[in-house]
């Protein structure tokens, strides 16, 4: 079968390059190899759609890790899965498809059945499991820390990732929501995040992306205010489209440099962004919803009200960053790292979509074969949403 991802011996190559001189593309190649055959307890799905993440682009870079490094990790702890240690890595977390074959152990689960697939891969065995599959020990990303992801012609999952997906909801849909929206869901909405509540005010990095723009909508549901920051014009007209109480638009308020180039804080910029904050009539800020990491962390847990919550699942700018920690025991803020969702906070958000109280912003839709030149246009910033690739 085709699919798209990396083979073992075009890493070391790729790492000689300097990160800052890489691009996904140089990572993301079609591959020519075995359809995989289920276990036991797996499904085989023909792919229908898929959609990109940020963490394929950290794939593409072989960036902070090989694929190759996280895939022997995830094996290590799921010793069953031996079989992902390919000399090849198939990329991918969000799929929609056709269930093509069905392990023994399967129940519940028939060949013909239209599925969504979520990303989260546990041992359904785990004690743990039972009451939040994220702390599972035996825990993976899917198509990022192990192998057999969504671009390819057939993707191999276990049957505890499948969500039905329903008549009505066509392909594009299906296969560009689950992992974003379902993060954004546990960010904000589950008592295992930031338990978001009617008024409080929102503060949303990258709020018109594939992230942020779930983010923005999930704070409307629930009655709060959400406050975008974007990066163009053309975002921050999005994001009031998608209902943000207030834009802050970094490419013309002063919002922005908050790292010295020594790597120390940058106070003055900090006090600004209060101030920009404070002219478009925020005085309080309640959460953050952070996923940019080094540039903006400190900044965020700053700008917090006394007892207000940085919820972050992310770093795309980096992941050694400078926190100021007297804001945080002096006001009594927290932070909550939280990571993708367990099956429940994932099917609850899927029913948003299904109820059409969220819609997914689509950017562009494309044929999975443009997914190298997709990828770095996503790593440039020059995307908003979601970019969805069909596989027929």
């Amino acid at each position: 079968m085709w699919a798209y991802g990396i083979g073992k011996e075009a890493v070391a190559e790729l790492q000689k390059a300097p990160l800052e001189e890489r691009r996904p593309s140089r990572g993301i190649k079609r591959l020519e190899v075995p359809t995989p055959e289920p276990k036991d307890d797996e499904v085989l799905v023909k792919v229908k759609s898929s959609a990109l993440n940020y963490n394929s682009i950290w794939s593409g870079l072989c960036h902070p890790l090989s694929p190759f490094q996280l895939i022997n990790r995830h094996v290590s702890r799921n010793i069953q899965c031996d079989d992902h240690a390919q000399d090849y890595a198939i990329f991918g977390s969000d799929a929609s498809g056709v269930v093509v074959k069905a392990g023994k152990n399967v129940m519940g689960w028939n060949q013909g059945d239209e599925v969504i697939i979520h990303c989260n891969v546990i041992n359904t065995d785990e004690p743990v499991a039972q009451i939040d599959g994220m702390v599972a020990d035996s825990q993976s990303i899917w198509g990022y820390e192990t192998n057999f992801g969504a671009f390819a012609e057939f993707c191999k999952v276990k049957a505890s990732q499948l969500i039905r997906k329903p008549n009505d909801v066509s392909w594009k849909v299906a296969g560009c929501f689950c992992l974003t929206l379902s993060t954004a869901y546990r960010m904000l909405i589950s008592p295992n995040g930031a338990s978001l509540r009617p008024g409080q005010n929102c503060l949303i990095w990258g709020a018109a992306g594939g992230l942020g723009n779930f983010a923005i909508q999930l704070a409307r549901l629930t009655g709060a205010n959400p406050i975008a920051v974007v990066s163009s014009d053309e975002k921050e007209e999005i994001c009031r489209n998608l209902g943000a109480t207030a834009v802050i638009n970094r490419s013309k308020d002063n919002f922005g440099d908050f790292i010295l180039k020594n790597g120390e804080p940058n106070y003055l910029a900090w006090r600004n962004a209060k101030l920009t904050l404070e002219k478009k009539g925020v005085k309080d800020l309640h959460v953050v919803f952070e996923h940019v990491g080094k540039e903006t962390i400190g900044v965020s847990l700053f700008l917090l009200s006394r007892g207000g919550t940085v919820v972050t699942c992310a770093a795309s700018s980096g992941y050694n960053a400078v926190v100021d920690l007297r804001y945080l025991w002096m006001n009594l803020k927290k932070i909550i790292g939280s990571h993708c969702a367990n099956y429940y906070e994932a099917e609850q958000a899927a029913n948003l979509v299904f109820n059409n109280q969220v819609t997914p912003l689509i950017h562009s839709i494309q044929s999975i074969h443009a997914l190298p030149d997709a990828a770095d246009a996503m790593h440039s910033n020059s995307t908003y949403g979601k970019t969805v690739f069909l596989h027929d």
